[in-house]
Formats: structure tokens, sequence, C-alpha cells
């Protein structure tokens, strides 16, 4: 089994895919960061707050959540590169089964997920800090936790990636899939869930679940870190509960998402095992 992580990592980093899809994941959390770092500044200008407001951490877990897309992305076309190139055939002759390929596959693209997690979080600190000027930065135990579950979420997207690329196989369909899926059918899935007295339900949706674990502990963290001021006020006291409420806790959100990654990588065997490759 080392021998094959061994030939995934090799394969990774003997192409520019890793890094190409590494960069614009990083920069687009370091963007997100920066512009929500800037806005919450501006509160030390305003006469009622005059303190900075710490928009720099939930919009760094937006970033974070949106730069996981690339995660999922990478472990897809890893999977999918091999049956396009038809090197997948080499792959499967020289290891002990279609499924020892798969773990190996699961093991070295988890691990390039969280390097693109701990990417985006190291970018997303830049941004952060450049757009407070290195003042108001919010409190060091909130964002190492958002950073955190940041990283866990990059890995069990990348295994997601994984599990839709084996169970897919031609690369166009699953990039596409994933795409769709994500930015538009879930989203039109869910107001009609919505419309239909079924609120309680886009919550559990694959990608809300998934974006879910790290925004929901972002958000909660953000409220509490609150300038007394602004934390006491009546409107934010509702708006807190309308926001943070319609979710599951973070850690819900993740075992959710878990379950549908496994759910996913159970599927891409179960394909693999079938899929012809002469």
């Amino acid at each position: 089994m080392n021998g094959l992580v061994k030939a995934e990592f090799r394969k990774i980093f003997s192409t520019n895919l890793w890094w190409g899809l590494l960069i614009p994941g990083a920069l687009i959390t370091l963007g997100f960061a920066a512009g929500g770092a800037w806005i919450g500044s501006l509160g030390a200008q305003v006469r009622d707050i005059d303190e900075q407001v710490p928009l720099a951490l939930p919009l760094f877990a937006s970033g974070m959540t949106f730069g996981t897309l690339f995660s999922a992305l990478v472990g897809v076309l890893g999977v999918t590169g091999e049956y396009r190139h038809r090197t997948i055939t080499t792959t499967y002759l020289t290891a002990g089964s279609r499924d020892s390929v798969l773990v190996a596959k699961l093991v070295a693209y988890a691990g390039l997920g969280a390097i693109y997690g701990v990417a985006s979080a190291l970018f997303g600190s830049l941004g952060a800090i450049l757009g407070s000027g290195g003042e108001g930065f919010p409190s060091a135990v909130s964002w190492l936790a958002v950073c955190a579950v940041g990283v866990v979420s990059s890995v069990l997207w990348s295994m997601f990636g994984v599990g839709l690329g084996a169970l897919v196989g031609n690369q166009l369909g699953a990039v596409l899939g994933l795409l769709l899926y994500t930015q538009v059918v879930e989203g039109v899935l869910a107001g009609i869930l919505r419309s239909n007295g079924a609120e309680e339900v886009p919550p559990f949706l694959p990608y809300s679940a998934g974006s879910d674990m790290t925004m929901d502990l972002a958000l909660n963290l953000f409220f509490g870190d609150l300038p007394e001021r602004l934390a006491s006020s009546p409107l934010v006291a509702p708006l807190r509960q309308g926001i943070t409420e319609a979710a599951p806790i973070w850690w819900a959100s993740a075992l959710i998402f878990l379950g549908y990654a496994l759910v996913m990588v159970l599927a891409g065997s179960l394909a693999g095992k079938q899929r012809d490759i002469t």
C-alpha cells in the first residue's frame, strides 16, 4: 500500500495541475479575508460603533468554503484523468486490486486537500492582516479554529472528488456535474424545498453540509467576538438567531458531509469494479 500511495504522490507532483488549482483557491480566500477585514475596519470610523468589526472571520470562512471546490476538482481530475489518458489499465495491473488503487488515491488526495486547506488558511490570514492594517484582527483562538475546520473541510471535499471521479469515470461529465450541482442545482432544489414548507431539509444537502461546517463555526465565533455595544443591539440577537440556527451545529454538518463523502467513495468503488478498462 505504501508503494501505491507514493506512486500517487509522484503522479500528482509530476504535473502542473496541483498548483494550477491551488493558486486560485488560495487567492480567492485572500481576497475574501482582505475585503472583510477592510470593511470591518470602517466600523472604527462610525461614531456609534467606534470599533473594528471582525468581518474578516466570516468572509475568510466564505473564501475557504469556496476554495474547497478546487480540492474537489483536483480529486475528480486525479481519477478521471487516468481514464482519459488510458493509464488506469496499467495502474490496476500493477496493484493488488482496484480497491487498493482507490484507497491509495484517497490517501494521496486527502493529503493534497490538506495542503490546499493550509495554503488557503495562510493566504486568508495574510489577506486579513493586509485588509485590517494589522489592527482589529479577530481573536487568535477563533481564527485558528476556523483554519482547522477549513482544512478538514478541504480534505473531505478532496475525498468526495475522488469518489465522484471514480463513480462517473468521464472527466468532462464529472467536472460539469460537480460544478452544476454545487453552483446551480442544489440552490434551486433548496429553494423548492423551502417554498414547500421543508425549510429544515436544505442544510442537510451535500453542498450545504460541506459549507456549513466552516461557516456555522465562523458565524458563531463572529457574533461572539462582536464589540459589546453591537452585541447588545436589539438588531443583532434576532439576526444571529436567524443565521446560526438555520443549520446544524458545525460538527454535525461535518459528520453529515463525511457521510456523503463515504457514500460517494463506496459508489465509486462499486462502479470502478464493474467498469471495462480495456
